[in-house]
């Protein structure tokens, strides 16, 4: 198994130890002036692996003293210091005699610091603290949950049945009440799974607790329209007329889960007109306040949701630790009945602490530990949602570095955000929080990461996405809070909300995410040292944005804004050397710069913006392995040398070349393919793309997904693609030609061929028996839309 090469808990150890090994094997007169001669890179070496072992050794302690955390939090910071100044030394921006002089004498500094920090260790003997570590639980095995949804049957069906009575024509506001940690977010997800069916219109969203009145708004619009949005930077009263305008005369079902308080609602209620539609809203709230004013008062439209009773309660926790056949050993069933009374019949607590047990579900020692632990917790005399926050600390310190790491970058988010499971392990990869194991390449072990972490209740499924395969993620308020805290704690991100207080920031910023939730607070953020972060997250205001140049060592960019400029120049992003990972959302055009062919660390490209030329040079970089384009002008020719690419998406199929497109049979390494399409002004043009499109795609052995949607502006085409497509990738999980582009007049025979098929959408002229049968006999078919 390769070293991780950045974790919270040893910093860029993995990373740096991993370049001064493949430094001191390579010829001295290649090395940098600074770092010669290969002697002292030894020495360094030494002290580094040595630091590494101690830091290791500390980590793995549940609650270490004042003395250890500072020394941990000193030598994980000096990890990152040295890793930059060899980085700086590997790439400088000249020669001069000053700056060399300068980076020998930073990094005699530097080794002199590792030097004194491995004796302070000793000196202080830390070690002794390092003798009682805490029970770690490392699985090797991604378990899946069974019957998770113990208890609520009844709750379900009597929320259904609320919510239901068509007697009451007026649109109607129903709020669950419970205490956090209940399962409200269950509950209503249950419900709208099953009602979503019965309304033209229905969403599902997140509040947070700071209030965030135009995010909320707007995931409303993306959901209830979704191929065409407002423009981005528009004030909160436009977004609620734009929503008020959609809904008018339509029967919808909106779910506000997690509401805080009442500033958010009080605005966002004018969005919803009032119609004799039977339209509903579910609102799920910790506090009765709120479910009172929700509610206009009326106690018949709040739902009280209650704790699982004890033998609810211990269905969940055996389901979780042995499935549906409960096989509790005689010794153990004692300490279970204790573990699931101090649970409080909430099932967050109840699914943490089986997360923990799950792996050594026969070590009775690590069962009364736990039992010890939840014990001491009563002893504080704490509230129901402090004892949930402590479980939820207890889970977090049984993960493995690997699952803390991943878990702690979801901090970045702004609270209540929902994110996509390929979006977030690309980050993971880009970080550098994935290493490569028993054969599997680093993507599939992040998804197995991203599983566990989803298993273990720690993530959890919001809903389904817009086209209703996409499951969308969301982490729950109490995991959020306890993430913030041990990532400020550790310095491992700093997040920065202008529409709050801002708390005394560390000298050294790493990671930084940076939210105007509100317009009103927002100003250019000062007194942050830029030149040594790592990742930027921003989502505001542009005239708020920091300058690109001052991240030198900006390895994960990704970028949210609105305002009144029409063009962001980003031309100087081509000097970030060591950036992997580029994502930027915005209704303006964006500059890129002419050249990109030094980005050579650039593994993931999305653009979801108008571009006015992409640089030919991009299809050239050598570890570019995820490229999205949403709008780009012109695209240059040369895409099919990309050989080492997995996902492209948006190309417009109407606008780009026949050659660009008979170059995708190239790309053999493709596993997802989305094209888009705007317009058949060219319609002999878009069939001889089409034909060249199709011809490609059974040489593409590797291929998942194949995509071909209209865009919003999509005009009536369907061409008749009959007798086009005689062959396809039998890897192809998912195939979806989309109407108003293309129609068959019967089933393609192929593709009665594609075993590996769970989702398929398609618009055919006829459906005859031999194509159900055809339809049939795909074992793995769960989605399937004719047209």
């Amino acid at each position: 198994m390769e070293v991780q090469m950045f974790s919270s808990s040893l910093g860029a150890m993995g990373s740096l130890l991993g370049k001064l090994r493949s430094l001191l094997v390579s010829p001295g007169d290649q090395l940098p002036e600074p770092l010669k001669p290969q002697d002292k890179l030894e020495l360094l070496k030494q002290d580094l692996e040595e630091i590494h072992t101690l830091l290791m050794d500390l980590s793995r302690v549940e609650a270490p003293k004042t003395m250890a955390k500072l020394w941990m939090n000193q030598v994980r910071e000096l990890s990152y210091d040295i890793e930059d100044c060899i980085d700086k030394m590997m790439h400088p921006p000249s020669n001069t005699g000053e700056e060399n002089r300068f980076d020998v004498e930073e990094f005699n500094t530097l080794m002199k610091q590792a030097s004194d920090a491995r004796k302070r260790y000793h000196r202080y003997d830390l070690g002794r603290w390092a003798s009682n570590p805490t029970f770690r639980v490392v699985n090797r095995q991604v378990w899946v949950p069974t019957m998770d949804l113990v208890g609520i049957g009844d709750s379900r069906a009597n929320l259904i049945n609320l919510l239901s009575n068509e007697a009451e024509k007026l649109m109607k506001v129903i709020s669950v009440l419970g205490p956090v940690g209940v399962g409200k977010t269950t509950l209503a997800k249950e419900v709208y799974r099953q009602m979503r069916g019965q309304f033209k219109c229905r969403a599902f969203v997140r509040a947070s607790k700071t209030p965030d009145t135009r995010r909320l708004l707007r995931s409303i619009i993306s959901q209830i329209q979704r191929h065409q949005q407002p423009p981005h930077g528009l004030p909160v009263q436009e977004l609620i007329d734009y929503i008020r305008k959609h809904l008018q005369q339509k029967r919808y079902f909106i779910i506000i889960d997690g509401l805080w308080e009442t500033i958010s609602w009080d605005i966002v209620n004018g969005a919803f007109p009032e119609g004799i539609d039977c339209s509903r809203i579910l609102i799920t709230t910790d506090f009765e306040e709120v479910a009172l004013e929700c509610s206009d008062y009326q106690s018949d439209c709040i739902f009280k949701m209650e704790p699982l009773s004890r033998n609810n309660s211990r269905e969940l926790f055996l389901n979780r630790l042995f499935g549906s056949k409960h096989e509790c050993t005689e010794q153990l069933k004692d300490v279970s009945e204790k573990i699931i009374e101090k649970c409080g019949g909430l099932p967050l607590a109840t699914i943490c602490i089986a997360s923990i047990l799950v792996s050594q579900s026969d070590n009775s020692e690590l069962w009364l530990h736990v039992n010890e632990c939840l014990s001491s917790f009563i002893r504080k005399n704490l509230t129901s949602e402090g004892m949930l926050s402590e479980i939820v600390g207890m889970s977090y310190n049984s993960l493995s570095d690997h699952l803390k790491t991943c878990l702690l970058y979801l901090s970045m988010y702004p609270e209540g955000y929902t994110f996509l499971k390929t979006d977030l392990v690309k980050q993971w990869m880009a970080e550098g929080f994935i290493s490569a194991v028993e054969g599997k390449d680093t993507g599939e072990v992040a998804e197995f990461y991203f599983d566990e972490l989803v298993c273990r209740g720690l993530i959890l499924p919001n809903c389904i996405g817009f086209s209703d395969e996409d499951i969308f993620y969301t982490v729950h308020s109490t995991v959020f809070e306890v993430i913030r805290c041990k990532s400020m704690e550790e310095n491992f991100a700093t997040v920065i909300d202008y529409s709050e207080a801002i708390t005394k920031l560390s000298a050294k910023v790493r990671r930084l995410s940076l939210t105007f939730s509100s317009a009103k607070y927002a100003t250019k953020p000062d007194g942050i040292a830029l030149s040594e972060l790592r990742s930027l997250t921003f989502y505001g205001l542009v005239n708020c944005l920091p300058s690109i140049m001052e991240f030198k060592l900006l390895r994960v960019l990704i970028l949210e804004f609105w305002g009144d400029k029409e063009e962001l120049d980003i031309i100087g992003i081509n000097k970030l050397f060591q950036l992997r990972y580029l994502r930027i959302r915005t209704d303006m055009t964006v500059k890129l710069p002419a050249s990109m062919q030094e980005l050579l660390c650039l593994e993931t490209l999305e653009m979801y913006a108008r571009v006015t030329t992409f640089p030919s040079d991009a299809f050239v970089l050598p570890r570019l392995l995820h490229l999205c384009l949403h709008d780009v002008i012109n695209v240059p020719e040369g895409i099919g040398h990309m050989r080492s690419l997995r996902t492209l998406q948006c190309f417009d199929l109407s606008r780009i070349s026949n050659g660009i497109v008979w170059s995708l049979n190239e790309m053999t390494n493709l596993r997802d393919l989305r094209l888009t399409c705007t317009t058949a002004s060219r319609e002999h043009h878009l069939k001889s793309n089409l034909i060249a499109l199709i011809s490609c795609l059974e040489k593409l052995g590797n291929l998942k997904t194949m995509i071909l949607a209209p865009s919003a502006s999509c005009t009536s085409i369907n061409l008749c693609c009959s007798g086009i497509v005689s062959s396809l990738p039998i890897s192809l999980g998912r195939l979806e030609l989309l109407p108003p582009i293309c129609i068959f007049s019967r089933l393609p025979l192929c593709m009665g061929q594609l075993q590996k098929l769970r989702i398929l959408k398609i618009v055919l002229g006829e459906l005859t028996g031999s194509d159900i049968y055809s339809i049939g006999r795909l074992q793995e078919l769960t989605i399937l839309s004719l047209y």
